[in-house]
């Protein structure tokens, strides 16, 4: 059991094993230099959910890989677009981009729950 000095007694629930720390450390080195080379780069992302991602390799930090995609109409769902205009009239600003059919947004991959990048 932890104490903290100035309040009540706390109770750890979950506290990550040592050694999958310094494995999970590891990993997101090893993924920083390699994809380090690539930023910029068209490439498939797969989670380990499943999920397929496909873009341009915008940036990574230390829980991050940046992706930037391309989202239509047709494949917007999931994604934000602060120019959508739904209503017609009801003040938001319109499509900056002739046809307003698509946009490209920046899609946050935690870098834990990578499996593969590929370069496409």
């Amino acid at each position: 059991m932890l104490t903290n000095q100035s309040g009540p007694q706390t109770t750890v629930i979950y506290q990550a094993d040592p050694a999958a720390v310094k494995h999970m450390q590891g990993v997101r080195d090893s993924l920083h230099q390699s994809c380090k080379p690539y930023l910029n780069h068209n490439v498939q992302v797969q989670t380990i959910d499943g999920q397929m991602h496909e873009g341009t390799l915008a940036g990574m930090d230390s829980k991050n890989l940046y992706l930037t995609v391309t989202v239509t109409m047709e494949n917007g769902r999931g994604y934000y677009n602060p120019y959508y205009k739904p209503y017609p009239g009801y003040g938001y600003p319109g499509y900056p981009y002739p046809g307003g059919v698509s946009s490209n947004v920046i899609v946050p991959l935690v870098l834990y729950e990578l499996l593969a990048i590929s370069l496409l």
